[in-house]
């Protein structure tokens, strides 16, 4: 089987992430969610899905919702225990599911940040075609501050249940992106090393690329609160499909 980026991270992910990652999608996607779905079943496509923290999260606050997990490591998604008939391995931005066939297409924890803007408009654009007409892209998306600033020059580091995470961010102003390594050490060693790169755009440029996709821009927030806020960590963002599918004006509601 080949290895791709989180592999090797999916057995320890939520021992150091889970937390956070919950209280992400409590704040943003699935509070968007409960105020959105309808009463009755809901279709939902959850990209770059991981374990699958967002489809346990959503489970308790739209507990009609059916989550398909989507996701480029088998492992991860494996490891979540993601029933087979709900799960699709594939690539977040080059993805293909039946046209309009999900009420809602979600992205938590900052993975479409993992997206070069090429990437994002793709993935944009395929989410569009997987969303009935009339349905939402909800999504959490880390700021140009966390990317370009406090993640410029940072090392971390954590011990868990006998584990040790060293992690170090770089921001490359030539590529005009963030690079992670993630190291794991046990007692006998380093275990294993990933490396992941992370992109961003601006809100006005995500925008424009939800507008080329077929999808109108409703909502942008800071994570933790009604407002918008440029220099906030992490920005939650709700798109709507034209309900003739056709392209979006671009008219807030």
């Amino acid at each position: 089987m080949t290895t791709t980026a989180y592999d090797h991270w999916s057995d320890t992910y939520e021992l150091f992430e889970g937390a956070m990652a919950e209280d992400t999608w409590r704040l943003g996607i699935g509070a968007e969610l409960a105020k959105l779905a309808a009463p009755g079943p809901v279709r939902i496509l959850d990209l770059g899905a991981g374990t699958g923290m967002g489809s346990r999260v959503l489970a308790g606050l739209v507990p009609q919702g059916e989550v398909t997990s989507l996701d480029r490591s088998a492992a991860m998604l494996e490891h979540g225990g993601i029933p087979p008939e709900l799960r699709v391995v594939g690539d977040m931005a080059r993805f293909t599911v039946a046209p309009d066939s999900f009420d809602f297409v979600v992205s938590g924890f900052d993975a479409l940040n993992y997206l070069t803007p090429a990437d994002l408009a793709e993935c944009l654009g395929n989410a569009a075609a997987a969303l009935r007409p009339g349905g939402h892209l909800i999504f959490d998306y880390s700021s140009r501050k966390v990317l370009q600033e406090d993640w410029r020059n940072l090392e971390h580091e954590e011990t868990r249940e006998g584990v040790r995470l060293h992690r170090t961010h770089r921001w490359d102003p030539v590529l005009a992106r963030s690079r992670s390594v993630l190291s794991l050490y046990g007692a006998d060693g380093l275990r294993w090393r990933e490396t992941h790169l992370q992109y961003v755009v601006d809100p006005f440029t995500m925008e424009e690329l939800g507008r080329t996709a077929g999808l109108r821009t409703v909502r942008v927030r800071d994570i933790d609160g009604d407002g918008f806020t440029p220099g906030h960590t992490t920005h939650l963002y709700l798109l709507r499909k034209d309900e003739q599918g056709a392209p979006a004006t671009g008219e807030r509601a």
